[in-house]
């Protein structure tokens, strides 16, 4: 299965956001130097991304792309598994917003696209969901 679901704003603040499981609260991260150096922290089911700006961004995500990302910051792949149908992602203070993306094993590369390189004029995350 291939899919991309249109890109959603998100107000990112604490220079995070979560993925985490749908109809669950998002873990406290523990961001420790070596979290910080990689880029993402995990705990309980839930990986947060590190975000270069405190500001509106947009979240996009795609399962089983094959669209490359040809400019972009920051690249960090992570496994990720979804253990029943759907994921959500927000930031500390922000809207929840949810993605039906089915159970599975996946591969999440997130894609860190500043504001000056996105076709969207702003801080883009585009997150791709590969099967695995």
């Amino acid at each position: 299965m291939i899919k991309s679901w249109k890109p959603q704003e998100l107000s990112i603040s604490y220079h995070q956001f979560t993925v985490f499981q749908k109809d669950s609260a998002p873990p406290v991260m523990d961001w420790t130097d070596e979290a910080i150096e990689k880029g993402f922290a995990a705990a309980d089911g839930a990986i947060s991304f590190e975000a270069q700006r405190n500001t509106k961004a947009f979240i996009l995500l795609r399962l089983n792309s094959s669209e490359t990302v040809n400019s972009y910051e920051k690249k960090v792949t992570v496994p990720f598994q979804v253990t029943e149908n759907g994921i959500e992602i927000e930031s500390i203070m922000s809207k929840r917003l949810s993605f039906d993306l089915p159970k599975g094993d996946y591969q999440l590369t997130c894609w860190t696209v500043p504001a000056e390189m996105s076709d969207l004029h702003a801080d883009t995350y585009i997150i791709d969901a590969v099967s695995v």
